[in-house]
């Protein structure tokens, strides 16, 4: 008895593809032969197909088999030459079932694209079109393994893609990347096959990638006729036809927020001659979508046409073995179509067919292997479309050649659907879950890298290229890097800042090296912005800088400048904190120029610092607050003090345009400025002076042309003066709110020194206080002027030296007051080179020697004593004594000479009114003078 399968063997081995339906070309050579297959085929859906195959050999390599370009021929019915090409590479291989010599293999084509979809990357596109991001993703394909890649690029008008500055690829497969793209630009994709079963390819397929409905080619039978359903019909037809009809929105609106323009940017496109109810979809696609008005037109414009291309969808069956996604045909037959004027109402596009096919086996083999191996994979799938099939159950009503197929009229512009039929997003954008950290980049050499706007290049860790963090280079095609770690890193990102505003804000940019942490808007990796910066590495144990220098790529070490030690001064639980910067040129070694706010919240020893210093611990200048220590970086050292410290190596300058206040001393609810305490206390002064000046005037110690006491020019300074310090001022918005809203405020820009316990200006070297116009010195008590040198005073026009003289106070011990003049040893000389010197006193005037002489001298004119009319003249060598009464001499010896005579001639003035000094009258009638000089 023979064995079970031997007659299905051998009927096998009698079998060839050339008169079959289906003709299978694989690396297996003539040892595979088709059974059945089912395909599906779509525009911007790549294509499928699922193929049994029986073999004599259960023992073929399925390993072998993988990645292998197959070519699968479908005879059609132009001829029995004419076949039509399905090529692709086998993405699986499946042995569904042996008996003895006898097997069945599940092979699965797919085009070169489907490698596309076997991993996960992340990497950089910068400054480039969007078909330039796919043809470098194309090209990393090529010459891999059995792969040839096969690509064509067939666009109306590549100008109106715009340069991308920044397109990223984030976990995500090649296709899912690829096919992103083309969706956000309105392009679509189809393959074209081509068939040559005697080359080691077999064949090629191609990718077209196209934006209009041009690069659509008629189909093989370009008129199609519409057919009663049968199992054998003439011609191939299609004999179901369904049309399905959606109401969708017939508006599009998109807007997006420019940061760059400071504006939002809606567009939108409508459909003018939509039947029905407006339907309008407003969208806002992520921040900065698009560059332009222009290119967000079109975007709205390709979401319509998308929408456009479902709203009436033809759904059809048949046997038209030359139908395929990409390629347009005329149906004729149809009673609704053949209604119509004109072809182009009955011109479809093919977007999607799906084929089920049944190779022409003798039917004593197949009755054999399905007793042998059971009904195949594919055939229980074809067995289940019984939809498409249109005829019966039974083998013998079932066709060797099904398809199902979706079409739209060829004269609407067919765009690829962004949703699927529950409105998920096909091709959404990858989302970023949290922040991600990267390193701020920019060109060799350079410390900081930014533009006019504070924005900064960062490089991510994922990053692969010649400078990556993870020293990976990027198998990148025509020199492309992912991740040169300079300047061609990415795009410009924006810089967090705690204000910003027009010219005011918080400034504040990261280096070159340093770790930033970046956030992205709405998740969308394509829009990074850094919104902080990071220490890393680790830091010394008591002392400043990093363990680790640099890492790898344009990483650098950024270790705390405050932090908790164990030892010395840096014995703190991390007390201090603030703000420090570095000079360029030592950002990493810090060992050059600095500034910092250091903040030291040591408990009960607070303090705060806003230093300069010119190198490592050379401070040039600080201000120091609080509890005062000497600070070293992080080490707190010895105490100076508590208060305030202001110092500098070199130049200061303290300047106030409206008024300065210096001040000591402490006043519960003071004002800003203490105005009204010192025009009170000038006040004063100016009562006081006004009143010497007033008793002076009644003493005759005037000058000669001294204006009144009102208008003295040191007095109505001072009355200026406090008038100024007693100013109020209301708040700069202008609003008067009383009171309550106005403050002190200096009338004019003054300078107040104020003490409540007395100021002491010391100084080793010179002082020097200097007016120009006038000066008051003036104290409510004593007031003393030493000099352990000489001490000049000097005025233009004049100097009067007035003293009251009175005591009032009874109590006092020393009751004798008025002015003196001492020199304890040299002369003391009183001198009036161009007038007269009077000496004038109410009672007496001594002038007496205790050691030696007293001279009187007038070497040119004569010296003059006269007393009640008497008078003693000394002139010429002579003395005259002259007195209205008697004269007497009275010595211990006296000896006078002989009388003598002399004459004199007085020439009285003519008569008239005889003027007289006013002031020397004054003087020769307290003194009791008989004679009044009138010059």
């Amino acid at each position: 008895m023979p064995k079970p399968g031997n007659a299905a063997l051998a009927s096998l081995i009698r079998f060839t593809q050339d008169t079959r339906l289906l003709a299978l070309h694989t690396p297996a050579g003539p040892e595979l032969l088709a059974e059945c297959a089912r395909g599906e085929e779509a525009i911007s859906a790549g294509f499928r197909f699922r193929i049994d195959a029986l073999s004599t050999d259960s023992h073929l390599s399925l390993r072998s088999l993988l990645g292998q370009p197959v070519l699968l021929q479908l005879l059609t019915a132009e001829s029995r030459d004419s076949h039509r090409a399905f090529h692709g590479h086998v993405t699986a291989a499946e042995l569904a079932g042996s008996d003895g010599g006898f097997a069945r293999y599940l092979l699965t084509v797919e085009p070169w694209t489907a490698f596309m979809a076997l991993g996960r990357d992340s990497r950089v596109f910068q400054d480039m079109d969007v078909i330039e991001i796919l043809e470098t993703i194309f090209r990393r394909y090529q010459g891999k393994a059995r792969l040839d890649p096969a690509w064509r690029i067939e666009v109306a008008d590549r100008a109106v893609y715009p340069r991308r500055s920044l397109t990223t690829q984030y976990q995500e497969s090649d296709l899912a990347f690829v096919e992103r793209l083309l969706h956000e630009e309105g392009l679509f994709h189809y393959f074209e096959h081509e068939g040559n079963p005697g080359s080691p390819s077999r064949g090629k397929h191609t990718m077209v990638i196209a934006d209009h409905n041009g690069t659509f080619r008629r189909n093989r039978r370009a008129r199609v006729e519409f057919t009663q359903p049968g199992a054998v019909m003439k011609a191939d037809s299609i004999d179901r036809w369904r049309t399905e009809a959606r109401m969708l929105a017939n508006a599009i609106d998109l807007d997006t927020w420019d940061y760059r323009a400071a504006q939002t940017r809606p567009v939108n496109a409508d459909e003018w001659n939509a039947d029905g109810p407006p339907l309008r979809s407003r969208d806002m696609p992520g921040m900065y979508a698009y560059p332009s008005r222009v290119q967000g037109n079109r975007l709205a414009e390709i979401q319509l046409q998308a929408l456009q291309a479902r709203r009436v969808v033809h759904v059809c069956a048949g046997t038209v073995r030359t139908l395929m996604p990409g390629t347009t045909f005329t149906l004729r037959g149809h009673a609704l179509f053949d209604r119509e004027r004109d072809d182009e109402a009955r011109t479809f596009l093919a977007t999607r067919v799906v084929h089920l096919m049944h190779n022409n086996l003798p039917a004593e083999l197949l009755g054999e292997v399905t007793d042998l191996l059971g009904p195949g994979p594919t055939a229980r799938t074809l067995l289940a479309d019984r939809e498409l099939q249109a005829v019966g159950a039974r083998k013998v009503e079932r066709p060797l050649y099904r398809n199902c197929a979706e079409a739209i009229l060829s004269s609407i512009p067919y765009r690829k659907s962004s949703k699927d039929d529950s409105g998920q997003s096909l091709h959404p954008r990858p989302t970023v879950q949290g922040q991600q950290t990267a390193i701020v980049v920019g060109p060799p050499g350079s410390l900081v890298h930014t533009d006019r706007d504070h924005r900064i290049k960062v490089q991510f860790h994922w990053q692969r290229g010649t400078v990556s963090h993870s020293r990976l280079e990027h198998p990148s095609p025509e020199g492309h890097t992912g991740a040169p770690g300079n300047d061609l890193a990415g795009t410009w990102v924006r810089v967090v800042a705690p204000v910003a505003g027009a010219n005011w804000g918080a400034s504040f940019i990261p280096r070159v090296g340093q770790e930033v942490l970046v956030d992205f808007l709405d998740g969308d990796i394509d829009r990074p912005v850094a919104i902080a910066s990071l220490y890393n590495g680790r830091g010394q144990t008591d002392a400043q800088h990093n363990q680790v220098h640099c890492g790898a790529g344009p990483a650098t070490g950024n270790a705390p400048p405050w932090f908790a030690g164990e030892e010395g001064g840096h014995a703190h639980p991390a007390v201090l904190s603030g703000f420090k910067s570095q000079a360029m040129g030592a950002s990493q070694l810090g060992t050059d120029a600095y500034s910092q706010l250091v903040f030291d919240d040591s408990p009960g020893q607070s303090g705060l610092g806003l230093q300069r210093h010119q190198r490592a611990h050379d401070g040039m200048a600080e201000l120091n607050l609080g509890y005062l220590r000497h600070r070293a970086d992080n080490q707190r050292l010895a105490t100076v003090g508590a208060g305030a410290e202001l110092k500098t190596a070199h130049a200061a300058a303290l300047r106030a345009g409206d008024g300065l206040l210096l001040a000591a001393g402490i006043q519960d609810g003071a004002r800003q400025q203490l105005g009204s305490a010192a025009s009170g206390q000038i006040e004063q002064c100016c009562q006081l002076q006004d009143d010497l000046a007033e008793r002076a005037r009644g003493h005759q110690a005037v000058l000669s042309g001294e204006p009144s006491r009102d208008a003295l020019p040191a007095l109505a300074a001072m009355r200026q003066t406090a008038k100024a310090l007693a100013g109020t001022a209301a708040g700069r918005s202008g609003s008067d709110g009383g009171d309550a809203c106005r403050a002190t405020a200096y009338g004019e820009a003054l300078l107040q020194v104020w003490s409540p316990a007395g100021i002491v200006a010391v100084s080793p070297a010179n002082v020097i206080l200097a007016a120009e116009q006038t000066g008051s010195l003036t104290a409510g008590g004593d007031v003393g002027v030493v000099a352990q040198g000489n001490m000049s005073v000097m005025a233009v026009a004049g100097i009067s030296l007035f003293s009251y003289g009175k005591v009032d106070d009874k109590a006092r011990p020393l009751q004798e007051t008025g002015m003196k003049f001492h020199a304890a040893s040299g002369r003391l000389s009183l001198q009036s080179q161009s007038a007269a010197s009077r000496f004038v006193a109410d009672k007496s005037i001594s002038v007496a020697s205790i050691a030696k002489s007293v001279t009187v001298r007038a070497p040119k004119k004569h010296v003059l004593l006269t007393a009640q009319g008497a008078c003693i003249r000394l002139e010429g060598g002579n003395i005259e004594v002259h007195a209205p009464g008697k004269v007497e001499f009275k010595a211990g010896k006296k000896e006078l000479g002989g009388p003598q005579k002399a004459t004199s001639e007085v020439k009285l003035p003519q008569p008239g009114e005889l003027k007289l000094c006013e002031m020397r009258a004054a003087g020769a009638a307290s003194a009791g003078d008989g004679i009044v000089p009138v010059s």
